[in-house]
């Protein structure tokens, strides 16, 4: 079976979910109890799902709040199935002490508790590291906040444009084009930087705990995770520099994304080799004497009158065709593509990034794969996110409910 893209193109063959090589992925085994919502938690935990965790998502009887945010999938949000591939669903109601119950229990058998509640809340209801590592000391604890879990703005609530705003992201971008105008990077990126770092820190605490036996907590935020993305910007010198040294350079520079005769070529031509590819490409050789550009600084002071000259000579060739002719040059260049084309891109299919996995109701849908290859232990192909409490009943088998209990629960709305 196979399918197409947005575009047209063939996608290849379809696998059914779970398809995939006989070899488990590296965290085969691992147990993960996830009580994360909206997108970095999420991440987080997918991430560890693709390689073989078994991730068992705690959400809200009517499912996690990004479940409802709007898409062009038919009664289904593409931002949830995207970042919750791989994981089992239980529904149940924290609110009441018997879905509380159902959590720690889950966490004494599991390996690793992922939370994205505001700092106080955990503790509220039972499920803070002290208490769920009491009972399983070699648990690995991981939240992740907003603001972070200590500080005046710790409780506050917070989400991606809001930490970009207040976390200097905005402010970067909003130099770009020199009006200072504020500017937010479309796409959670700070979301999925977070996630990246919280993985990043279970996988730590999983080395350590091999060394130690025990579990540990860790925490993340997306503060954190914005200042991560500008550790090349927020450096000084505390004795030699003014704070707003750090934007000195951070304006709108020679490589950009130019227009040209059908589109936007980006091209990135900085370093002096580049350059040197840049003004024989485009017939400007006379830079290349020129003292006033001999440096990256200097080009930079320069870089209107710069800017100009590259913009006149690009709009008279199609992007593509620019494209071919920089790469022909060792110039670091790229068309602007858009994701459905980048569906069927041979690099992207080359790398096998993407799989094409059959949705129980969707047919054939591109999801991410694997952005990490591993040789020995590739595992297979992600799964789709779950349906709401799809994994309700055998989860909670797994934890020790007989048929029984879980119907008396769901009875009394505490799962679903």
């Amino acid at each position: 079976m196979t399918g197409s893209s947005p575009e047209g193109g063939d996608l290849g063959t379809v696998l059914p979910a779970g398809a995939g090589p006989a070899s488990p992925g590296p965290l085969a085994g691992l147990r993960i109890v996830d009580c994360s919502a909206i997108i970095a938690g999420p991440v987080a935990t997918t991430f560890l799902a693709t390689y073989g965790a078994d991730v068992v998502k705690l959400e809200p009887l009517d499912g996690d709040a990004l479940r409802s945010y709007p898409s062009t999938l038919p009664g289904r949000s593409r931002y949830f199935l995207g970042i919750n591939r791989g994981k089992r669903s239980v529904a149940v109601d924290l609110k009441r002490a018997e879905g509380r119950a159902i959590a720690r229990r889950l966490a004494e058998r599991a390996d690793v508790f992922v939370e994205s509640f505001r700092p106080g809340v955990a503790a509220r209801l039972g499920l803070d590291d002290g208490t769920l590592r009491a009972a399983n000391p070699r648990l690995i604890y991981c939240s992740i906040s907003a603001f972070g879990q200590a500080g005046p703005m710790a409780e506050r609530p917070g989400l991606d444009p809001v930490v970009q705003s207040y976390g200097g992201l905005a402010w970067e971008q909003g130099a770009a084009d020199g009006t200072d105008v504020p500017v937010l990077v479309r796409g959670s990126l700070v979301d999925y930087h977070t996630g990246s770092l919280a993985a990043s820190g279970i996988l730590l605490a999983l080395v350590a705990r091999e060394r130690t036996g025990s579990g540990q907590r860790l925490d993340t935020s997306l503060l954190d995770g914005v200042l991560a993305l500008q550790a090349g910007r927020a450096f000084w010198a505390e004795t030699r520099e003014a704070p707003e040294a750090v934007r000195d350079l951070l304006g709108d520079r020679v490589s950009r994304i130019y227009a040209t005769k059908d589109g936007y070529l980006y091209l990135y031509v900085e370093l002096p080799k580049f350059w040197t590819g840049l003004c024989r490409t485009l017939g400007l050789e006379a830079w290349l004497d020129d003292p006033r550009l001999q440096t990256m600084v200097g080009r930079h002071t320069h870089k209107t009158e710069l800017i100009q000259a590259i913009t006149e000579r690009l709009t008279i060739r199609p992007a593509a065709d620019w494209e071919r002719v920089f790469a022909d040059a060792d110039v670091p260049c790229t068309r602007i593509r858009s994701i459905p084309e980048l569906l069927v891109d041979p690099q992207v299919l080359a790398n096998q990034t993407l799989a094409t996995v059959a949705h129980p109701h969707l047919g054939p849908v591109r999801a991410l794969a694997t952005p990490i290859r591993l040789t020995d232990t590739p595992g297979g192909p992600p799964s789709p996110a779950p349906e709401v409490g799809e994994h309700t009943d055998r989860v909670l088998a797994e934890a020790g409910y007989d048929h029984e209990a879980i119907t008396r629960l769901r009875v009394a709305g505490v799962v679903r």
